[in-house]
């Protein structure tokens, strides 16, 4: 009677299941970008649902024959309950970590504590244990999504706990132990069963959202590749037309609308009052942020989802807008695509201002070196990019927001001089795309002290050797290889080498590496060492055919000294 009773009881997890993927919050988790504020709404829902938990619970009083009291509201002194609270403290510290679980287990053991019973403290103890338990599932299963195997096995693990606590804290131990052969197989076999729907379901509107998530980041990678050849030539009118006319061909929006700081630009779509466009452009740009405003027509009213375009050390560049005739299209894939196309067109004006930059500047070789590594850099991406859309849409999300972190520690760098763990980040942010691309084939081993990681080196250093490594030695290798980066002090100098395992070079190769391609990229690094460190500090560079190649340079410790202040 009591796996019935309890089974029952699983209808409210399975509502509760229902109800938590309509929550907005949701959509939050699924891309790990929990909010304060969501944070505190699922520990109230969670507490809530182990409450409702212990009230839908089976009352047992282990001095009768049959164990179950049924119908009874009251809990007297020699009673127990039999109950699904501990599904909400698992779940909650398999989704949030440990303390997030216990904060739960705290709220629901408190409660449980309250309506008594010689289990009252037992119990309320191990809905904490329950919740920790559900958080260490949670990091054993840290590169992997919902591992439902795990959630189950955490979750009896988690239940043989309670009993533990029963029988040693509960009083009488004859009464503690008979109320534990009478619940514990039910208890451990439902709730554990219940963890492990309740996470199911989560599981399953995760993938729904990367499925269509993955649509959208298709269609946003699509038209970026076609606007980029338009956003090269500058961000103005001309420009702002031909972008609307192809986010207008490839979506279903009625409208397209790219303003810039000061107003309106171009507008691509349905029939509309321009004028009151414009004028609503204006108003947008005073605290532009993403949201929607409306558009009133006549005929037909227009909503415009709106992006701002941000450039860091810029500011606020402009806007693009996604116009529907009807409210009931917007929604939140709406608005993810609109958010994710604007960073990626936000990302070709950085571009265009970067090259800009590099022709202005007056030390110009090395900006054409800065300019120089994001355009072949940006077109591959995109294009590993789209491949994980059809593969690995997570993935692919993931290296879309690599792609964005990349181009922001480029333009961040506006000095000559870097901390040495900046630019290893730098290093590692290339590394991550091109690791997306080309596998284990590709692998990068540092070994650098962490004193070392303080010190100021020349911006723009590490990259173009370790580029060289990856392009020159290890991709023409079919079997791939290992790029090491090494660094360590002696002799007052800071000494750093890049050895890779690949094909090697001969006299020939190595000096068409050297002064045709890559460019200026080991060319410009070497005679930026000699020019900041004297003629002693340039490139040393062996390499053979078939045995690899390593770079190796020092920077003098007084330089770095009078750099780091």
């Amino acid at each position: 009677m009591i796996y019935i009773q309890l089974v029952e009881s699983m209808a409210l997890i399975a509502l509760s299941a229902y109800l938590y993927n309509q929550l907005h919050v949701l959509k939050n988790l699924i891309k790990d970008e929990l909010r304060f504020v969501d944070k505190i709404i699922l520990i109230v829902f969670f507490s809530v649902l182990g409450i409702i938990g212990s009230y839908t619970g089976v009352n047992v009083e282990p001095y009768t024959i049959s164990g179950i009291k049924q119908g009874s509201s009251y809990i007297g002194i020699h009673d127990a309950i039999a109950n699904t609270r501990p599904i909400a403290a698992i779940v909650a510290g398999y989704i949030g970590g440990p303390v997030f679980g216990a904060l739960v287990g705290a709220a629901a053991g408190t409660h449980r504590y309250f309506l008594g019973g010689f289990t009252a403290l037992s119990c309320g103890i191990a809905t904490v244990v329950e919740g920790l338990v559900g958080g260490i599932i949670k990091k054993f299963s840290k590169n992997e999504n919902f591992n439902l195997k795990k959630v189950f096995i955490g979750s009896v693990a988690a239940e043989f706990c309670q009993m533990i606590i029963i029988l040693i804290i509960a009083k009488p131990f004859n009464s503690a132990l008979k109320l534990v052969q009478i619940i514990s197989v039910p208890m451990i076999l439902i709730n554990s069963f219940g963890a492990v729907i309740f996470i199911n379901i989560i599981k399953s509107a995760r993938e729904e959202y990367n499925r269509i998530g993955a649509t959208e980041a298709q269609r946003a990678l699509n038209i970026a590749k076609k606007t980029a050849n338009y956003m090269r030539k500058g961000f103005n009118g001309d420009t702002a037309k031909n972008v609307c006319e192809i986010i207008y061909e490839m979506t279903n929006a009625d409208g397209i609308v790219i303003g810039d700081k000061n107003g309106f630009l171009a507008y691509s779509g349905d029939d509309i009052d321009e004028n009151e466009l414009k004028k609503s452009i204006i108003v947008y740009n005073k605290s532009a942020d993403y949201r929607t405003i409306e558009l009133k027509d006549r005929i037909n009213p227009m909503y415009f989802v709106c992006a701002p375009f941000r450039i860091p050390n810029s500011g606020f560049e402009g806007m693009l807008g996604l116009g529907v005739r009807s409210k009931k299209n917007i929604n939140f894939y709406f608005i993810q695509f609109g958010k994710d196309l604007s960073d990626l067109l936000s990302n070709q004006i950085e571009l265009y201002k970067l090259d800009k930059l590099a022709k202005e500047a007056s030390t110009a070789e090395f900006r054409a070196l800065r300019a120089q590594i994001e355009p072949h850099f940006f077109f591959n991406a995109l294009n590993t990019i789209a491949s994980f859309c059809r593969t690995n849409p997570l993935k692919a999300r993931e290296l879309i927001m690599d792609l964005s972190n990349y181009f922001r520690q480029t333009l961040k760098r506006q000095e000559d001089f870097v901390y040495l763990k900046d630019e290893i980040e730098f290093v590692q942010s290339y590394l991550s795309i091109e690791k997306a691309r080309f596998g284990d084939r590709l692998n990068l081993i540092i070994d650098i002290p962490d004193e070392m990681l303080e010190k100021k080196v020349p911006v723009f250093v590490l990259q173009p050797i370790v580029e060289n490594a990856i392009k020159h030695g290890i991709l023409p290798k079919p079997e791939g290889g290992k790029v090491y980066l090494k660094a360590f002090f002696e002799d007052d100098e800071m000494h750093f080498s890049v050895t890779d395992t690949g094909v090697g070079m001969d006299e020939k190769r190595l000096n068409e590496v050297l002064t045709k391609w890559p460019g200026i990229g080991l060319k410009n690094v070497n005679e930026r060492l000699k020019l900041l460190y004297g003629e002693d500090y340039g490139l040393d560079i062996k390499t053979s055919v078939n045995k690899g190649t390593k770079i190796s340079f020092r920077i003098s410790m007084r330089e770095v000294s009078s750099i780091n202040g």
